[in-house]
């Protein structure tokens, strides 16, 4: 629907006069006065009529004229909400990360960040590795954070964060080794490790899910079982990698649309990313 069309008729109703509507909007009167027949000739029925006084609202004029105000309300609610969410994305950065990755980035990198571009809100959405890749293979703007890739997609662009190697590691001489502490199933995480174990022909009794690699650390580390964890946090930790499974290479990256166009704040989200891998990467410290 024309809504200029709405706000001609409101006008002529409310100048009670086709001549002063169109002066309102820069028309000659006669274009008015055909926009007003053609509505009329649709509706079936006049919407105005003509007395001494000037013109007038029909019955069927004040129904059309009620409507068309709160079809014009609706859409200036409309072009408001729009403008409030592009507005919004314009300052949001959004990062699709797995889960581990949240307690590194808050404690380490946001704060900088966010003193440098107070405005700009980071949002956090979390998922295994192939729903990111999902996510943002269908173009829209974000970076992904991944500790386990998988299968890599098409269209994207993969940069290497840091690596490190999986390992199954207990306290020295530690009880309750048929107990092993995994990561979540479903994430892409999990999906390595199963995979990992299955080749390495590794079985162990009861399997504890949790949700981030230094869940399973502190498991082990109270005794409770094994745990599969990064190699430098269990050298940190003082646990023992089991010599009868072999490690597994654990290589975690940042990925984004190749055709995406980087606004300077998530260029320089990015950045910092890769600054603080670095400093994983010097340190050996335990990102888990």
């Amino acid at each position: 629907m024309n809504t200029k069309i709405l706000e001609y008729i409101i006008a002529i109703a409310q100048e009670h006069s086709i001549s002063r509507a169109s002066e309102r909007f820069y028309l000659t009167q006669p274009v008015l006065s055909r926009h007003l027949k053609k509505i009329e000739d649709e509706l079936g029925t006049p919407l105005f009529v003509r007395q001494k006084d000037g013109m007038a609202l029909t019955e069927a004029g004040r129904i059309y004229i009620n409507c068309a105000q709160n079809i014009l309300h609706l859409e200036s609610e409309l072009e408001s909400d729009l403008r409030a969410m592009l507005d919004d994305e314009k300052s949001t950065l959004r990062v699709y990360v797995d889960n581990p990755y949240i307690t590194q980035l808050s404690e380490q990198l946001l704060p900088a960040f966010h003193e440098k571009y107070p405005d700009v809100q980071i949002r956090f959405i979390c998922g295994s590795a192939a729903e990111v890749q999902a996510t943002l293979s269908t173009g829209v703007s974000g970076i992904g954070l991944l500790m386990a890739p998988g299968r890599r997609v098409s269209g994207l662009e993969y940069v290497a964060l840091h690596s490190d190697e999986l390992v199954v590691a207990a306290p020295e001489g530690g009880q309750n080794t048929d107990i092993l502490f995994m990561q979540l199933a479903g994430t892409g995480l999990r999906a390595l490790e199963d995979r990992w174990l299955a080749q390495a022909g590794a079985a162990f009794h009861t399997v504890l899910e949790v949700q981030t690699l230094r869940a399973g650390l502190e498991g082990a580390l109270s005794g409770q079982g094994c745990a599969c964890v990064t190699r430098s946090a269990a050298e940190r930790a003082g646990l023992s990698p089991r010599g009868d499974i072999p490690p597994q290479l654990l290589q975690s990256c940042a990925v984004y649309p190749k055709n995406m166009v980087f606004h300077p704040s998530t260029r320089a989200l990015l950045q910092a990313i890769l600054r603080v891998a670095e400093e994983w990467a010097d340190d050996r410290l335990p990102r888990v």
